[in-house]
């Protein structure tokens, strides 16, 4: 016994579990060496010592106690009541399992993660089966893919839940062979149906798990394909719809894979094209293949991100079309490349866009509007080189800035604002800008802006066509004024003084007051402009134009109404005798000289006026009374004003009547000529004819040639007259030689106007050739004073006209006073002495020495000068005699004949032939 107990106590003592012997009171009495260790203290800091835990006999319990040096530890205990002679006590048992309580805490926190991954993964779905096809694990995955959520899954069966009939029989059998140890289905793709019936395609993976003894448990994992194949289709569809050409070109064997698309963007079938990287070579452009390989290999030396170029490519047409080439290397186990595989686009029509973009910018940058591209807010962004020219900015100078930054305005009245708003209603604003060029000069544009929207309709830019109207608008503005005023002066045109009149006139009528309108025309002014040229005479209208602004009265107006004529609006009188003193002192201001260049002139005027109401009410007939008043006034002489009257208006309208009928007659043929003979004096023999111009007018007869022939040039009636009188006077030639009548010359008088119209030589011919007379059968007369006037071009007139075979004489002689210089100049054959002169002799020249004395030096200086002289007016012997004497040969006058008809001439030719001696 006592050797058993010796035995036991050794067994207690190297027990590796801790032991303790509690009493009734829980207070410990024993603990062994394994107990001291657990619990971190000695053996003797133990005993005696209150337990401190609840302990039930045979009642397995885990307890936590503290330790020194490991913190907390896990123990199991297992409580064992025993009895130990009289006293009876508890055997406690304790064992640390905190190594054991971490590793299944450990596990338990990885099965967590692990179903916590399986719970997560988005794309892989997983389900845990039984080998009956019951469903014991089913993921989020799952029930997204197949549409049961997982309570419903675990009730349910494989071949129920997600297997088509199609297939059951099928995975029956498969799960019948894994069952029995065989392999598990192979990995694939399949179709399986989801909770709706609906297919859906799958990549699926199985493996097999054995979760105890017999209990093998079937996994499958799905992958869900449709989006994947639908991406699929999508690359595929783009692809073809996009024409992208796929290449593969193994580094090693030199083959290359070309897609159906590569092939067809250069117009081959699949068949036509075979696998060699020449394939691709020989179809590069000249120009370009150098380029093209140099570039491949480079990017094979040093293979940095992706190679991306173009180049021209051979179709199968001929035709050369540009591609966009990109490639990227794949690299083999090595690490070395291995493979290039990219992708061909044809970018034909993409080049050609562009250079039509090129072209189109070239021609925007090189238009001739200005072009001026902003964004929303009106920023500049863009302008083209007329802009530049235009303004001397620079793109650089006004990038970023807006157009009111550079000095630009709208036209009064419009904002900002009112144009983007038009802008965005109507798409178009169109005005005029006030801009300033960078030398601070301004110039006008007119405009037109329009919005720039992207493809969503949204307005990105705004663009500004716009053209330099600064010259147009300066002329438009001078038009404008010129509509208004006369050009030469400055001074208000008959438009401009008639709206003023008629203004006046309902001031005048509301304020009871008279006004009055004075037609001013400056006496001889004709004179001056023929002698001194049309230069001077205009610089002499601006003179007076200005005299009379500054002597007229404040509120007056004066207006120009063409030539020398000016028109005179006097407002705000009392009675019309208030003119005389405003007219008296024009006339006194007029008595002081102008100055034309060196050369002092003076010169007066003559005027008219009409009064305000009481010769009219009506602003034109007022002038038209002015104007009458004025013609009468020139007949008194020079510095004459006269005022208008009713006998004067019944004049006025003689002149009309007068006008009317003449024009008239020339339609209906009433004019014809009659021929004064020009003879030798000393025989009376005719050696030529003067052509005079006669009016039968069907109710008043014979009109005096003095009565219409000077309103015929006034009008300008005789630029239609004129050519009539050359064309009879052709006629009645013709006639002439017809009837067998010795041929003479015939003298035709041309007016100033006629003889200054550009056309005139033109004309004459053109008549000649109508009625086949020769230049050599015509004779013309010219005044001195249209001679005079603009002595360069009548000496350039004369001269063509005389080239033609045309001879002149000068009419009227010594009547305009003309410069000796210049008459020595002209190149015509005769002068005739002006009929005043020699009638003035009567029947005794010596009685007046002074027409004598100017008829002596008429004949002299023609003499002198090579010309042939010719007296007018020669109606008594003694006149003839008085011209035989002075060596003047030729003449003509009542004396010998009167104008008479072509018949009478053709008599009194025949008559003269037959006196003829024999």
């Amino acid at each position: 016994m006592q050797l058993w107990h010796e035995h036991f106590q050794q067994i207690v003592e190297e027990a590796s579990d801790a032991i303790l012997l509690l009493d009734t009171n829980g207070t410990i009495r024993y603990a062994n060496p394994a107990a001291a260790r657990l619990f971190g203290q000695a053996r003797e800091q133990l005993e005696g010592y209150d337990f401190g835990f609840v302990v039930v006999p045979d009642e397995p319990t885990e307890i936590e106690i503290p330790h020194r040096q490991k913190g907390v530890i896990s123990v199991d205990v297992r409580t064992v009541p025993m009895q130990m002679g009289a006293d009876r006590v508890s055997a406690v048992y304790l064992r640390d399992v905190t190594d054991r309580k971490r590793a299944e805490q450990a596990a338990r926190e990885k099965d967590a993660i692990f179903e916590n991954l399986l719970q997560k993964v988005p794309d892989i779905a997983i389900q845990g089966y039984c080998m009956d096809g019951s469903v014991f694990y089913w993921n989020k995955a799952s029930e997204t893919i197949y549409g049961y959520t997982a309570r419903e899954a675990l009730q349910g069966n494989l071949l129920d839940l997600i297997i088509p009939d199609t297939m059951k029989a099928q995975a029956r059998k498969a799960l019948r062979v894994v069952k029995a140890g065989g392999p598990t289905p192979a990995s694939g793709p399949l179709t399986l149906k989801r909770k709706d019936g609906t297919p859906v395609q799958v990549y699926s993976v199985h493996t097999t798990l054995e979760s105890g003894t017999d209990d093998l448990r079937l996994f499958c994992m799905d992958v869900d394909l449709t989006e994947k194949n639908r991406d699929q289709l999508r690359l595929q569809e783009a692809i073809q719809a996009g024409n992208i050409g796929l290449f593969d070109w193994d580094l090693h064997t030199h083959e290359v894979f070309y897609s159906r698309e590569w092939k067809q963007q250069l117009g081959h079938e699949d068949r036509e094209i075979g696998n060699s990287y020449e394939e691709w070579s020989t179809r590069l452009h000249p120009e370009d293949r150098q380029a093209s390989e140099q570039r491949v290999r480079e990017f094979l030396a040093n293979p940095r991100g992706r190679l991306v170029y173009e180049t021209r490519m051979r179709h199968k047409d001929g035709s050369y079309r540009w591609i966009l080439a990109q490639a990227s290397l794949i690299r083999g186990a090595d690490g070395l490349p291995a493979r290039m595989v990219g992708s061909h686009l044809d970018i034909t029509e993409r080049h050609a866009t562009e250079e039509s973009l090129q072209r189109l910018a070239f021609a925007v940058d090189q238009s001739p509007s200005i072009v001026v591209i902003t964004d929303t807010q009106g920023h500049i962004q863009y302008v083209n080189h007329q802009f530049c020219n235009v303004t001397g900015f620079s793109l650089e100078d006004v990038s970023g800035l807006s157009a009111q930054d550079l000095g630009s305005t709208h036209p009064p009245g419009i904002e900002d604002s009112r144009v983007f708003s038009i802008l965005s209603e109507a798409g178009l604003w169109e005005g005029q800008f006030r801009n300033v060029k960078k030398n601070g000069e301004v110039y006008w544009e007119q405009a037109c802006i329009y919005p720039i929207r992207n493809t969503q309709g949204e307005i990105t830019h705004y663009i500004k066509l716009a053209e330099d109207i600064t010259d147009k608008k300066q002329l438009s503005e001078r038009l404008d004024f010129l509509a208004f005023h006369d050009p030469l002066t400055g001074l208000p045109n008959r438009e401009l003084l008639i709206d003023r009149l008629t203004q006046a006139m309902a001031m005048a009528r509301r304020d009871r007051h008279v006004l009055a309108v004075a037609f001013l025309d400056l006496d001889d002014f004709k004179v001056i402009n023929d002698s001194l040229g049309h230069e001077q005479g205009d610089a002499l209208l601006v003179q007076v134009s200005q005299r009379l602004r500054e002597h007229l009265r404040e509120g007056d107006t004066v207006a120009r109404f063409g030539g020398d004529e000016f028109l005179l609006l006097l407002s705000n009188l009392h009675k019309a005798q208030d003119l005389i003193p405003v007219v008296e002192h024009l006339q006194e201001a007029f008595s002081q000289p102008f100055t034309l260049g060196d050369t002092p002139v003076v010169i007066s005027f003559s005027i008219g006026m009409a009064v305000f109401p009481h010769d009219s009410e009506r602003p034109e007939e007022l002038i038209r009374h002015a104007d009458a008043a004025m013609h009468r006034a020139k007949t008194q002489g020079r510095r004459s004003y006269n005022f208008y009257t009713r006998e004067l208006d019944e004049q006025l309208q003689d002149r009309m009547q007068l006008e009317q009928a003449m024009r008239q007659g020339l339609e209906n043929q009433e004019f014809f000529l009659c021929y004064q003979p020009r003879v030798e004096l000393s025989t009376g023999r005719i050696i030529s004819l003067e052509a005079l111009v006669r009016w039968n007018h069907p109710q008043w007869g014979l009109v005096s040639p003095g009565r219409f022939i000077p309103l015929a040039e006034e009008t300008g009636f005789i630029l239609a007259l004129g050519p009539e009188v050359l064309r009879l006077a052709c006629l009645q030639i013709r006639q002439w030689d017809e009837q067998g009548m010795p041929a003479v010359p015939v003298a035709i008088n041309l007016s100033a106007r006629e003889f200054h119209q550009p056309d005139i030589l033109e004309r004459t011919l053109t008549i000649l050739e109508q009625t086949g007379v020769e230049p050599a059968r015509i004779e013309f007369e010219i005044t001195e004073s249209a001679a005079m006037s603009s002595v360069e071009r009548t000496i350039e007139t004369l001269a063509l006209m005389n080239a033609r075979g045309f001879h002149f004489s000068i009419d009227d002689f010594g009547t305009a006073y003309s410069s000796l210089n210049y008459l020595k100049r002209l190149p015509v054959q005769a002068v005739k002495i002006d009929q005043s002169f020699v009638l003035d002799l009567e029947d005794n020249p010596e009685l007046h020495p002074e027409d004598s004395a100017i008829i002596r030096a008429i004949i002299g200086l023609g003499h002198t000068l090579g010309l042939e002289v010719i007296a007018e007016g020669v109606e008594t012997p003694a006149q003839r005699d008085f011209l035989i004497r002075h060596d003047c040969q030729v003449g003509q006058g009542f004396l010998f004949s009167p104008a008479v008809p072509g018949e009478q001439i053709r008599s009194m030719m025949l008559k003269q032939v037959a006196q003829r001696p024999k």
